[in-house]
């Protein structure tokens, strides 16, 4: 069993990235994602997710789309994405999908 460290996993984003691109998984399936972050060796993160599962869509919606941000600034946001920004609404369930 892998033991849960409070302190967030450095690797957490970039991890959350290789899921997205894996396309195995929606991202605000937090269920399918922490079962993929398992299954390619990620179980640190897995259960640090799991251990913060209620803050889970603010990581995806919020946290990961500013690191995107910062990390791949010529990465055009969706339609979806866009759309959700400029109303102020949340993002729709198959954003980062």
């Amino acid at each position: 069993m892998t033991s849960v460290k409070n302190e967030r996993p450095h690797s957490l984003m970039p991890t959350l990235l290789e899921i997205r691109d894996s396309g195995n998984c929606g991202m605000l399936e937090f269920s399918c994602v922490v079962d993929e972050l398992k299954a390619t060796g990620y179980e640190e993160v897995a259960a640090w997710l799991e251990s913060h599962e209620a803050s889970y869509r603010q990581i995806i919606t919020q946290e990961f789309s500013q690191w995107l941000k910062e990390h791949f600034p010529d990465e055009p946001e969706s339609i979806a994405q866009d759309a959700a920004a400029a109303t102020g609404l949340e993002m729709p369930e198959d954003s980062f999908s």
